[in-house]
């Protein structure tokens, strides 16, 4: 099970999140095509789970992933890769939307919400 730490920051969780990916079949790594910041096709390398939680945001929030791409292909992280940024912006967005009572695609919290919550917010969502 993935966990964010306490004692983690972001830059910290996204390392952890590249070498303890469960061994499962929503885990499962897929590349899809999207076009980054200049235009060029690019290949995101995304667990299943994420990409489901992408397809679900796209039917049922204001996100456009595409746009996302271009965003944080425009604005990277030091150290992280793309596929790496956007998979750590997806875990975000559902922790916000369960934090914030907002629908999600599971009536559970995202994997690793816990620690995250009473890091940045005070306490876990109940």
């Amino acid at each position: 099970m993935l966990c964010y730490s306490t004692f983690m920051d972001n830059r910290k969780y996204l390392a952890d999140l590249r070498r303890r990916m469960p061994n499962r079949p929503s885990h499962k790594i897929e590349a899809r095509s999207y076009k980054n910041a200049s235009g060029v096709d690019e290949l995101i390398y995304l667990p299943t789970g994420y990409w489901n939680y992408v397809e679900w945001a796209e039917k049922n929030t204001e996100i456009d992933f595409a746009d996302w791409v271009v965003h944080c292909d425009t604005n990277p992280s030091e150290g992280f890769c793309l596929s790496h940024l956007l998979m750590y912006w997806l875990w975000t967005d559902e922790c916000n939307r369960f934090r914030q009572g907002l629908p999600t695609p599971h009536p559970y919290p995202p994997m690793g919400y816990e620690g995250w919550a009473d890091e940045f917010h005070g306490a876990n969502h109940q």
